[in-house]
């Protein structure tokens, strides 16, 4: 061990004497700065986007392009989308026609000296929007047609695009009356955006970030529907899940997590094959986190609140026990509607023989509570057309013709908020967002969206959209944006972002 140990240190010895005749003598190469780039562009959707970088060199005084190479490549800055050409250009500059789909990208901008291989780069970011790229959505009934419409977002507030559908080119008509439109998303990823367009004479899917069109809805049906069948509500709680309600008093179902798609219908009750006659409207859980993924339709053959579970994605069942009302109410359900009043509440009214309306609540949660039952003794209720539920008071607002009112469940007393005469309500909703923490959200899923009709104006600008802020206590609306220049506004969607 000792010599072992002698052998070791005489070698280390050894080493440290041995002169390093390696060559260090450093050479300066030639640097490439690029200056003249900002942070971030905004990019309209098939416009050509021009920007001039300035370069300077080191080392190279003559600037000559011709021994560097260029680069200007995008990526998408969104999760779960894929571009296949992400390459715009190979020239010094970037002049280059964008046709992205829209939303941020990162581009990369790199210059790479012939000479030495060593490449420099330059990163900004680009966002791609559209006309369309964000803002209400209006499907509104003009001369007995349907026309859509939409107040398109802009640095400068909402502008009005009249027949949005024909301004873009969209490749889609439409025909027959207006029923109902929705913006959804089908996946998370950008590529599943989408709206669904409904009107009597069918129902067409729009691209997402386009709104051209894209597909019948029979192309995401997997089975054949009937002749002459629409979608005449689509209900979304969560991005990837859906419920389409048709005319034909069918629900169909879309869990995109679990590989489920429309196909035949759910509204079966379990261990039975005949489906019943389902209601339109959907109840839920408004917090998807620790949901028990519970929705709640309405058996209209049996006049009962039914449950359907994604565990069982084909199948209805029963209800649990109620501890203020029977769930097999015996009534007909007029409107039932989720909120994000009492940590999200469905209202549910029910309809006795057109003569007395009752206001049942429970919350979709790990159980399914029941909260509130009471009879509804709003001023003239049994003509109401339109109903809103406002998600931060609980007020009820209902109009009848040109009235709208607001019933306070807690005094029980009705309140008229605007009497618009000759002009009529054609329009009524609260929130409709998925969540509220866009910028949209947090500014308008507590107004009260109102559509009015001036039958005194021509029938393609009779129409006029309103926003209102809903103050506690009852106290008057206060109008904070209106829009003019609709048709007799149906429904009304939010293309979010």
């Amino acid at each position: 061990m000792k010599k072992l140990f002698l052998y070791i240190l005489i070698a280390f010895a050894l080493s440290s004497c041995y002169k390093d005749k390696g060559n260090y003598d450093y050479v300066d190469v030639n640097v490439v700065n690029i200056s003249g780039v900002d942070s971030l562009y905004t990019v309209d959707y098939g416009s050509v986007f021009t920007l001039r970088p300035d370069l300077s060199f080191t080392l190279d005084a003559t600037k000559d392009t011709g021994s560097y190479t260029y680069l200007w490549v995008a990526a998408i800055t969104n999760t779960g989308n894929t571009i296949d050409n992400d390459t715009l250009a190979y020239s010094h500059d970037l002049e280059a026609r964008i046709t992205l789909p829209s939303g941020q990208y990162t581009v990369i901008y790199r210059v790479t000296d012939k000479n030495t291989g060593i490449s420099y780069s330059k990163r900004f970011l680009m966002a791609v929007v559209t006309s369309v790229y964000e803002g209400w959505v209006l499907l509104s009934e003009v001369n007995a047609n349907s026309r859509l419409d939409m107040l398109s977002k802009g640095v400068n507030g909402y502008k009005p695009i009249y027949d949005v559908l024909g301004s873009i080119g969209a490749g889609l008509t439409l025909t027959g009356k207006p029923v109902d439109v929705k913006f959804a998303r089908t996946t998370a990823a950008i590529t599943g955006h989408t709206v669904y367009v409904s009107t009597t004479n069918g129902t067409s899917r729009l691209d997402g970030e386009t709104f051209k069109f894209k597909s019948p809805l029979q192309t995401d049906v997997f089975s054949t529907l009937p002749t002459g069948f629409y979608a005449d509500k689509v209900t979304q709680r969560s991005s990837a899940t859906m419920y389409l309600h048709g005319n034909d008093n069918n629900m169909y179902y879309y869990m995109y997590t679990f590989n489920i798609y429309f196909g035949l219908p759910v509204n079966v009750m379990y261990g039975k094959s005949v489906p019943f006659k389902v209601s339109k409207y959907i109840g839920y859980v408004d917090n998807s986190a620790g949901s028990t993924e519970v929705h709640v339709l309405y058996n209209e053959d049996e006049k009962r609140f039914v449950r359907h579970i994604y565990s069982l994605p084909a199948n209805c069942t029963d209800m649990p026990a109620g501890t203020r009302f029977s769930f097999t109410t015996g009534k007909d359900l007029r409107f039932m509607e989720t909120t994000r009043f009492n940590s999200g509440d469905t209202y549910a009214i029910l309809d006795s023989l057109h003569q007395k309306y009752y206001l049942a609540r429970f919350n979709v949660a790990a159980t399914i509570a029941q909260t509130y039952y009471e009879e509804l003794l709003a001023t003239d209720f049994t003509k109401a057309e339109n109903i809103a539920i406002h998600p931060d008071l609980g007020y009820v607002f209902y109009n009848v013709g040109g009235k709208l009112y607001e019933y306070d469940i807690s005094t029980k007393a009705t309140k008229l908020m605007i009497d618009y005469g000759q002009k009529s309500v054609s329009f009524l909703k609260c929130d409709g967002f998925m969540g509220i923490t866009t910028v949209a959200a947090k500014a308008y899923y507590n107004k009260l969206q109102v559509g009015v009709y001036d039958p005194s104006l021509p029938a393609e600008s009779a129409g006029s959209f309103e926003l209102y802020t809903v103050p506690p206590v009852n106290g008057n609306l206060v109008l904070s944006e209106s829009y003019t220049g609709f048709g007799k506004i149906k429904t009304v969607t939010y293309r979010e972002r």
